[in-house]
């Protein structure tokens, strides 16, 4: 590199953290229109910790706000030794699996009282494996991005967002998987396979997660069955036949039995239905449109571009994302929380697909922009909205030193309405 070239690059990096101590959001939007820059993706994390810092639930029934309360209980107990933190996780019963959560509520709050740094480090944790991964598709490009590859990179940037951190645990290990499936699966890294079986431990509904992966390592690349139980699972989705509870098989440890079955219990999946009947009808029907959409670009690619997918190295990927896919989606009409396997597969999916725009010929996909653009803004804008349940006015219009100083905690849809 040149020394000119050095120096652009400095000045560039100067620029744009300047920008950032003087409005976070307007950063967010530069680097988004520079996506080229290295440095863009590293403000990208920054402002994931920028918001993190400015979160605010507006309801007392978001999971943020009950790990806030619990945070300040871990404040509370400032005696607390880490021997005796072990002890309360691991006694006669194990109560945890999924240890990550209260170890980083014990490790903070041996620093801090303050909730707002707490979510501050989430921010921080979610936005690198955020970040890292929408760059990991721009930089496999390595040009700038025609309009199809820009919707399709959008659109996986918003499957799950860092507004996510309201559900910190399950989103994050989410992110931490697709990031570790993608090295180990495409770039034939082996040793990310470790990134993949540490998830559980961030979240323990990984394990399914990792057991479906370690079922499609067992089955290989197979496209042709993995499209047809896809398709299948429209019928199973609608008219479901198995009782999921009943295929769990019980443990010797009776912290991780109470987790399975209370995720699939009739009274819990009672509750989610009830609870859904509460949201707007744009939440609940947000993701029907991207999912038939997903579904077809699904069997139109292999239709159409068979010989290329089948000799490509993005075959693995393709596979484990399609098994994935259908399993979610054929269980989760009877087990609602298996949306978010769901979820997974669509950021595994929309990830892919950028891939294989890039690589090989796009013309089968063109024809098909203007649905996808629909029902993508249709996703964007609306997961926007829910952005702004926690989302506050400091985190567009204040900047870090501010913040530390004063805060209005005034979320924007409040501040809006």
């Amino acid at each position: 590199m040149s020394q000119s070239q050095d120096n652009t690059q400095k000045d560039d990096s100067l620029w744009l953290l300047t920008l950032f101590l003087v409005n976070p959001f307007f950063s967010l939007v530069f680097s988004v229109r520079n996506y080229l820059s290295k440095y863009s993706k590293n403000i990208i994390l920054l402002f994931c910790g920028f918001y993190g810092y400015t979160f605010y639930p507006v309801r007392e029934t978001m999971d943020s706000f009950r790990h806030r309360e619990n945070f300040l209980e871990w404040v509370g107990e400032s005696n607390l030794t880490f021997d005796q933190f072990t002890t309360r996780l691991y006694g006669d019963d194990v109560k945890y699996v999924d240890v990550f959560m209260p170890l980083l509520k014990f490790v903070v709050s041996r620093f801090t009282d303050s909730p707002s740094v707490f979510y501050g480090i989430l921010g921080l944790l979610f936005g690198f494996y955020f970040s890292r991964n929408i760059w990991t598709l721009i930089e496999y490009s390595g040009e700038k991005l025609n309009r199809n590859l820009k919707l399709t990179v959008f659109t996986f940037a918003f499957i799950i967002g860092p507004w996510e951190i309201n559900s910190f645990r399950f989103w994050i290990a989410a992110h931490i998987f697709v990031y570790y499936s993608y090295r180990f699966l495409v770039l034939k890294q082996n040793r990310h396979i470790i990134g993949l079986l540490v998830t559980p431990f961030i979240h323990f509904g990984f394990f399914f997660s990792v057991i479906v992966f370690g079922a499609y390592k067992l089955i290989g690349n197979r496209p042709r069955i993995y499209l047809m139980l896809l398709a299948a699972s429209l019928v199973l989705n609608n008219f479901p036949v198995v009782n999921v509870q009943s295929l769990i098989p019980q443990t010797s440890l009776e912290g991780i039995n109470k987790k399975t079955s209370s995720y699939t219990s009739e009274g819990y999946i009672e509750d989610r239905a009830e609870a859904a009947t509460s949201l707007n009808w744009y939440v609940t029907f947000k993701v029907k449109p991207l999912t038939y959409t997903t579904f077809l670009f699904a069997f139109l690619l292999f239709l159409r571009r068979r010989k290329e997918l089948l000799k490509s190295d993005l075959l693995p990927l393709f596979c484990f994302t399609i098994f994935l896919m259908a399993i979610s989606f054929a269980v989760m009409g009877e087990v609602p929380t298996f949306f978010r396997y769901f979820r997974l597969s669509l950021l595994l999916f929309y990830g892919f697909l950028f891939l294989f725009l890039a690589k090989y010929d796009d013309d089968w996909y063109k024809r098909f922009y203007g649905l996808h653009l629909v029902v993508a803004l249709f996703y964007m804008i609306v997961e926007v909205r829910i952005w702004f349940d926690t989302a506050t006015i400091d985190t567009f219009i204040s900047n870090p030193i501010i913040a530390l100083i004063s805060q209005t905690y005034i979320c924007m849809i409040n501040f809006i309405k």
